[in-house]
């Protein structure tokens, strides 16, 4: 297990990084994601505030633009990790994180000099303009998403996947595809079968091998307004999440 454990203070609030939390579990991080994307859903259907456990966020990796997800833990996440693990690791891993927490909130505690206290300042204003910029783009680029044609989805849609795939550094086809996946998950809908229906009930009507080869995904979810509207959603969502805008596409 690796003992090194760093403890940030973020908005006045203590939190650990997922990615050295699986160091000192000794786990891979993909399995410790999933287990706090798993909690993550008890506490919400739950009603309950995930954020005060978990806390998402992103980073990259060597120039790649693609994000890559963490979790920053705070003490309550840390808690509920810690009981979910069994045995040492468990017994070990609660050791270190009250440890560190509690050797953080006695520095925090420490009497500061002048000079610290306006540097601290000083820094906290920089971070507060940063956190505002942060939002003031995001709620652009939401506002920007929001304002798509529902006449005219179908060419907004393809325009937004071909940016998705361009800043995440993904291809077309696995952006589709998760976009696909999503929609059946929340449509609760099985497209290949509504598609195969389609097909069929087109050689039935006479219509030639050309145009039945031709009808896709995106038929299907035409003729479905309720589909559409879940589609809608999720597209703006995943631009969101790969941090797209429409006026950065260059035809």
């Amino acid at each position: 297990m690796n003992n090194n454990l760093t403890v940030i203070e973020c908005d006045g609030q203590l939190m650990v990084d997922s990615r050295e939390v699986k160091d000192m579990l000794n786990m891979r991080h993909a399995d410790l994601l999933e287990k706090i994307d798993g909690y993550i859903q008890i506490l919400e259907n739950g009603k309950l505030r995930s954020l005060d456990f978990f806390i998402e966020n992103s980073y990259t990796v060597d120039g790649n633009k693609r994000p890559y997800k963490y979790y920053l833990l705070t003490r309550k996440g840390c808690d509920m990790v810690a009981n979910k693990m069994n045995g040492t690791k468990g017994v070990l891993f609660t050791a270190h994180y009250v440890t560190r927490f509690e050797e953080m909130e006695k520095e925090l505690l420490q009497p500061k000099t002048e000079l610290e206290v306006l540097a601290a300042t000083v820094n906290n204003m920089v971070q507060q303009e940063k956190r505002i910029t942060v939002i003031e783009n995001e709620q652009k680029r939401i506002f920007d998403l929001i304002g798509l044609n529902p006449s005219n989805w179908r060419k907004e849609i393809n325009k937004i996947i071909r940016l998705i795939a361009k800043e995440s550094g993904l291809s077309h086809s696995i952006i589709w595809s998760e976009s696909y996946k999503t929609l059946e998950t929340r449509g609760k809908c099985n497209l290949q079968r509504r598609l195969d229906n389609k097909r069929n009930n087109m050689k039935k009507e006479g219509a030639s091998k050309t145009k039945v080869e031709k009808a896709n995904f995106m038929d299907i979810i035409d003729e479905d307004t309720k589909l559409t509207e879940i589609f809608l959603a999720i597209v703006k969502d995943m631009a969101v999440k790969y941090k797209v805008t429409l006026k950065k596409e260059t035809v």
